[in-house]
């Protein structure tokens, strides 16, 4: 299989950071040279042709061709058994629910964060507890960080122009974690989407980072905080509702399905006890443009006292089961009505 990338020659490692830099390869942060052996072993390992396309990645809406996404993966600092998820991540983000277009140009900070699910997990070594959206771990950073720089070089995401994010946030470097295996009380989140257990997926949802939320107490103390902390006006949720994600810590996880709580009846509950009133959004300047095209068919706009809730659903809520023991949990809410929404496909190991 003949690689076709343009070639160059330079003279040690420190001379291609340079060149990295100053041709805009780079995210910022120096990235691995990726030499013809390397990109040569990556596209081996997938088995599939160097020149097959995944198509077209906007917004400047580069090819995405199994070699250009080797060299990716190589600059990032992939093993070669990372390579499938990243084809996953990208495949999800491709779809048109995504509107990758969108939510890599909007001034919102929403980021395609990469959820791993499955047995693959184990296999590659991921982080699903304590730190879990930190750094420390190989498969973790290198597989976002992957991801990111498809966005970057295929994409040709830059500050600015394309990207008008107003102020963005870390995860444009690296937003990849995985779920729980081993203290999850419910049924893995690809499960939940349609996947068999011992199929490995990932989830891509176009977020913000994550906001802490402390939890003490019994059941309904844990989900008044989460409740308590989803009512608030600062995220899109309550301008032009759409998807937004669940982080529970195993400690809190425990707790609550101990007390007979599931997936679902969570979901409910924060729907039912979260949100606004239609008064309080109008007195902070809520835009009644959007408003009027995304909130619920049934809000009747003449009722101030009418009660808002956080998306048109329960099920636009999605709930994980990462991090490490104790009383925080996180929300990481969407972009809204607009995209980002959460795609969930299944890794593809080659066989061996």
């Amino acid at each position: 299989m003949t690689l076709t990338s343009e070639r160059i020659e330079l003279n040690g490692y420190h001379e291609w950071v340079e060149a990295a830099f100053e041709r805009g390869w780079s995210d910022g942060l120096p990235v691995i040279p990726p030499t013809l052996d390397r990109v040569q072993q990556f596209v081996d390992y997938i088995g599939r042709k160097p020149e097959e396309s995944l198509g077209d990645v906007p917004p400047k809406y580069g090819e995405a061709t199994i070699e250009k996404l080797a060299i990716q993966c190589v600059m990032a600092g992939c093993k070669p058994e990372y390579f499938p998820v990243v084809i996953a991540a990208l495949e999800a983000m491709m779809e048109p629910a995504f509107n990758l277009n969108g939510v890599q140009t909007t001034t919102h900070m929403n980021e395609p964060l990469v959820i791993v699910s499955g047995p693959i997990a184990r296999k590659l070594g991921m982080n699903w507890g304590t730190r879990v959206f930190g750094s420390g771990n190989r498969a973790n950073g290198t597989i976002g960080r992957a991801v990111k720089l498809i966005q970057w070089n295929i994409g040709g995401s830059f500050p600015g122009e394309p990207d008008k994010s107003t102020f963005a946030h870390p995860g444009q470097w690296s937003y990849c974690i995985a779920e729980d295996p081993d203290n999850n009380p419910w049924e893995p989140l690809h499960v939940e989407r349609g996947f068999k257990p011992e199929q490995s997926c990932v989830t891509v949802f176009g977020a913000e980072p994550p906001h802490s939320i402390i939890c003490f107490g019994q059941s309904h103390e844990v989900l008044a905080r989460i409740t308590d902390h989803l009512s608030g006006t600062g995220p899109n949720y309550y301008d032009v509702m759409g998807e937004t994600l669940l982080g529970i810590n195993p400690t809190n996880a425990a707790i609550l399905a101990t007390a007979g709580y599931t997936r679902k009846t969570i979901k409910e509950y924060i729907w039912y006890n979260s949100g606004i009133t239609l008064g309080h959004l109008k007195r902070t300047g809520i835009q009644m443009a959007y408003v009027e095209k995304t909130f619920p068919k049934w809000v009747n706009y003449g009722y101030d006292e009418q009660r808002i809730p956080i998306a048109v659903k329960p099920d636009d809520l999605h709930i994980i089961v990462a991090g490490g023991a104790g009383k925080f949990c996180v929300a990481c809410p969407g972009w809204g009505a607009l995209g980002g929404f959460a795609i969930t496909k299944e890794i593809k190991e080659p066989r061996r």
